[in-house]
């Protein structure tokens, strides 16, 4: 579901990078702890997360996909895929984890919820 503005005592929030860091319409790996993210930068500018984990019966990972507007074609199934929601567009069926991300000044950030363990260990 689409986060604009989670609780933060929900989440823990982590730095990983600047918005120029992100290519428009590509996607990029993102590894917080144990949890692989794929991040995908809009020609608008908003800045999404997604499980990097393809919903198709193939698995694969989405970082390879291409962006148009706000949907994302799956690389591996074809499938579309919302970024805001990560529901695959009908006739398919399926849903990718989608995490918060704040932009602040120059920092992007992106949450983990905290039930889950949203902290990091080097």
């Amino acid at each position: 579901m689409p986060m604009s503005n989670p609780n933060a005592e929900e989440y823990t929030f982590y730095l990983v990078g600047k918005p120029e860091d992100f290519s428009e319409r590509l996607g990029r790996v993102v590894r917080l702890g144990e949890v692989e993210l794929a991040v995908f930068k809009t020609t608008d500018g908003k800045i999404y997360a997604l499980e990097n984990q393809s919903p198709g019966p193939r698995g694969g990972t989405i970082a390879e996909g291409i962006i148009s507007g706000d949907v994302l074609f799956d690389p591996i199934c074809d499938w579309k895929i919302g970024l805001a929601d990560g529901l695959v567009h009908a006739p398919d069926t399926g849903q990718v984890r989608v995490y918060p991300v704040q932009v602040l000044e120059d920092e992007v950030r992106i949450g983990l919820p905290k039930r889950e363990g949203g902290t990091l260990h080097d």
